[in-house]
């Protein structure tokens, strides 16, 4: 090696022993520089906590300090936004921090806002999320985020000209005040829209699928507000749109294109949907796989609204495949999954369906829970539930069981949730959930009523006693009409079989002159019995028997001959009746029902063992249908017949009487038929009553799901004689109302206007009714 080499193998070492005296002394100088914090001083807190800042330190008492500690609590104080200007020392072990902290949210007030674009709720729940409620600490960049958010909400409602001024001011107490100016602008008017490239279907049919359009009719316009621009309509609208053409069979449909086009004033849109409706498809073959338990292929067939050649219509697809999941739900399997494996032929357009089941384990109820039933016994909902803790699931019957709890009457609101077993795969837990509603009344005071004129009334009418599901009435009644006395109870689970039991007792006085419907007077007194039991779970029939002594006084005019001459001569007092009610109830809802049924057919008859001697044969009928977002289509009749036998005429007071809010609306109370010279109505042997309404929902009102209108028709008339039917009595009215379950009962009001009547008819335009619904 020569001396040169020597001399290059000595630098080099030479520099690496440089470099680690140079590391060396770096770490002895860090370790000289770090010492242990023995406390920590914060400074400048006004409103936040010093516990608060301790937990977003990254040190503690006892931890190491050095300059990279300093920086490492700036960053983590600064993320939590709570402050403006953050200083840290040391001296002697002591932690020093400085803080000036961000001021805190005294109000956040917007100028010149109104809700009908964005509802005010909505605002202070995102303010709130945000943290820019009162008392918050301040955060620029949320309240700039906020701002923007509310701009894209404008805009998106088509207030393309919204303007936000922001105003903040501080005060002495570091407090900031937040003000938001909200220039609205005008919406967006809708100055043409049309859908391009339809052919299978006519373009204004599927612009009607859009709430939104050029404008209607002047004056309905007004009310509509069709042209208003919304960009959340419009999409909803395109939905509406795709789902048309998808359950149409056209599953190729697509949307191209949605042009829209913005005035340079920003008052005017024009809307373009270009379309591409592709091909129609239809079902090819129809087969089955997977476990189908002993079910036939042609039973499952028969559960199935599609066949092979029919247009591919997705909505009966669903619908069938739910069917079959029904089917297999009902036997216990409530998990069992039905796939539908397609196979497309975009040749000749045909779907093959190939349904797959896939059953898993039967599925039993480990326990039932009910919830919310602060007055009703818990065993009054139970027994409405239609399977027992250990059953075997079935999806009909716990539908069923949800329905025929809300037919109680006793609940608002009733909702049903399933829950798994973590371990258990074949377990669940059925969760009832429940609302109360008001039930009954106790009372003392006074009323009036459009029937019976002031009235002085104290009692208690409960459906639901004591919690109980049992019926008590009891009442003391006194008017110029009626004066009245009764006790009734009922018990609907008088058996485990679910027979039935009531009983009562009245005594009660009338006083015809007051009720408008002649001149005369009631009094009786007596006792009633019955008993009822059940044909399935939506029919009951039953039977009692009514004992009553009744003495009837006639005044001079009434009992003349061109009144009530030879029945207020005839002396008869006694009555023994007895009924038979058959009953049949399906409609899924007590108060506002919005399907099912509701059918009853009644027999009375007066037994010839005392005075009177007649029979009244009753037939109803209610139905509702559901039509389109919510509104329902109702149907009701009544049809009644009465008559006297034995040679003995049918007892004025059991007549029909017509008119007013239970019969045909638009007419005076009892005031239809054949009447009296004095123009007072007499009453008939035959009655026959018919409506239709369409209801609604009132969603344009917050917190209404307790509230309905309708638009109705009704048509009756009380014939004098049955033997006597003609067309001369028919009376009809239209009109429009609207129902309320308050706290103290239903509450109605109609307004309705008479369509078939005549001159002498007395017509009530405006009332107002309790006890009214839909």
């Amino acid at each position: 090696m020569t001396f040169h080499d020597y001399y290059h193998k000595f630098k080099k070492m030479n520099k690496t022993l440089i470099k680690i005296s140079l590391i060396l002394g770096l770490s002895m100088a860090t370790i000289a520089q770090a010492a242990p914090i023995k406390s920590i001083d914060i400074l400048g807190l006004n409103a936040i906590s010093r516990g608060t800042v301790l937990s977003y330190l990254p040190v503690e008492v006892g931890d190491d300090y050095n300059k990279k500690t300093s920086a490492q609590i700036i960053r983590a104080l600064y993320k939590t936004h709570f402050f403006k200007d953050i200083e840290v020392s040391e001296s002697n072990q002591v932690l020093k921090i400085n803080l000036q902290e961000n001021p805190h949210i005294k109000y956040v007030e917007l100028l010149n806002y109104s809700d009908e674009v964005i509802e005010e709720e909505s605002i202070n729940q995102v303010l709130k999320s945000m943290d820019l409620s009162q008392g918050k600490i301040f955060n620029k960049r949320q309240l700039d985020k906020f701002i923007a958010q509310l701009e894209a909400t404008y805009t998106s409602k088509g207030y393309y000209g919204i303007k936000i001024t922001k105003t903040t001011e501080i005060d002495a107490q570091n407090r900031v005040g937040i003000e938001l100016d909200i220039n609205e602008g005008e919406v967006a008017r809708i100055s043409s829209m049309k859908i391009s490239g339809a052919k299978v279907h006519d373009e204004d049919d599927l612009l009607d699928l859009f709430e939104i359009g050029e404008a209607d009719f002047f004056i309905l316009n007004y009310f509509t507000e069709k042209d208003h621009y919304s960009k959340v309509t419009l999409d909803a609208g395109v939905e509406a749109l795709k789902s048309l053409y998808v359950n149409s069979g056209y599953l190729d449909f697509k949307i191209t294109q949605v042009k829209t086009a913005l005035s340079n004033d920003k008052q005017n849109i024009g809307i373009d949907i270009q379309i591409n409706e592709g091909a129609e498809y239809k079902i090819g073959g129809i087969k089955f796989s997977g476990d189908l338990l002993n079910q036939s292929i042609d039973n499952l067939n028969s559960l199935l609204t599609i066949s092979k050649g029919d247009i591919f219509k997705r909505k009966k697809v669903v619908a069938s495949i739910q069917a079959i999941t029904d089917l297999f739900a009902d036997q216990g399997y409530a998990f069992a999954k039905i796939d539908t494996i397609t196979t497309e032929n975009t040749k000749t357009h045909v779907i093959d369906l190939d349904i797959n089941v896939s059953l898993n384990k039967k599925v039993y109820i480990n326990r039932i829970t009910i919830v919310g039933n602060t007055r009703t016994q818990d065993g009054v909902i139970r027994r409405e539930i239609g399977i027992a803790e250990g059953g075997l699931y079935s999806n009909t019957e716990l539908d069923e069981s949800i329905n025929k709890i809300k037919r109680l009457g006793f609940f608002s609101d009733v909702q049903m949730e399933v829950s798994k077993l973590k371990d258990f795969k074949d377990k669940i837990n059925l969760h009832f959930s429940v609302e109360e509603t008001k039930t009954g009344t106790f009372s003392i005071g006074l009323s009036h009523s459009n029937s019976s004129g002031a009235t002085f009334n104290m009692g208690i009418k409960e459906n639901n006693f004591l919690g109980t599901g049992n019926t008590l009435n009891a009442a003391l009644s006194n008017s110029e009409a009626v004066q009245e006395m009764n006790f009734y109870f009922s018990d609907p689970y008088f058996t485990e079989d679910k027979h039935s039991i009531s009983y009562g007792v009245f005594t009660k006085s009338i006083d015809g002159a007051n009720l408008d419907v002649s001149s005369y007077k009631i009094d009786e007194a007596g006792f009633s019995l019955g008993y009822g039991i059940p044909l399935t779970e939506e029919t009951r029939i039953s039977a009692d028997i009514r004992i009553s002594s009744r003495d009837i006084t006639c005044g001079t005019t009434f009992a003349g001959a061109d009144y009530e001459q030879a029945q207020c001569a005839s002396g008869d007092k006694t009555e023994v009746k007895t009924n038979v009610h058959w009953f049949n109830n399906s409609l899924n809802n007590f108060n506002y029902p919005t399907e099912g049924q509701k059918n009853s057919l009644s027999l009375d008859l007066a037994l010839p063992i005392a005075d009177f001697r007649y029979y009244k044969l009753d037939a109803s009928h209610m139905s509702y249908y559901p039509l389109v977002n919510d509104i329902i289509w109702k149907i009701n009749g009544s049809l009644g017949l009465a008559q006297g036998y034995g040679g003995i005429e049918l007892p004025f007071f059991k007549r029909y009487y017509s008119g007013g809010s239970s019969s045909v609306r638009g007419f005076d109370f009892n005031s239809l038929g054949a009447t009296y010279s004095d123009g007072k109505a007499k009453g008939g042997e035959l009655s026959l009553l018919v409506g239709t309404s369409v209801i609604s929902p009132m969603k344009f009102i917050n917190d209404s799901k307790n509230m309905r209108m309708s638009a109705f028709i009704d048509a009756g008339s009380v014939e004098e004689k049955a033997s006597n039917l003609s067309l001369d009595q028919i009376r009809m009215s239209a009109g429009v109302a609207f129902a309320w379950l308050t706290p103290v009962g239903p509450l109605g009001i109609y307004a309705a206007t008479p369509l078939i009547k005549k001159s002498t008819d007395k017509t009530k335009t405006i009332e107002f009714t309790l006890g009214t619904s839909f």
